[in-house]
């Protein structure tokens, strides 16, 4: 698991229930797609200068850790 702040988690989460979205290329995406959470899709709005950008299944695979409850054994007898 990775050490993210809250807003980097937002955009995580966002692409995982959205799709592929458009993002200002930040800190905050460059970081994500450096760590293999997302990816660029290579599609661009040159209007508003950002990047689209899609989540990976490494990207998942963080939020599945971070989230979902973990298994629990069941009781000894």
């Amino acid at each position: 698991m990775h050490k993210l702040p809250p807003g980097s988690l937002y955009r995580l989460q966002t692409l995982a229930q959205t799709g592929a979205r458009f993002y200002k290329v930040s800190a905050y995406m460059r970081r994500l797609e450096v760590l293999g959470l997302i990816v660029a899709t290579g599609r661009t709005e040159p209007e508003t200068d950002c990047g689209e950008y899609r989540i990976t299944d490494g990207g998942r695979a963080e939020l599945r850790e971070r989230y979902d409850p973990p298994p629990t054994d069941p009781p000894e007898v």
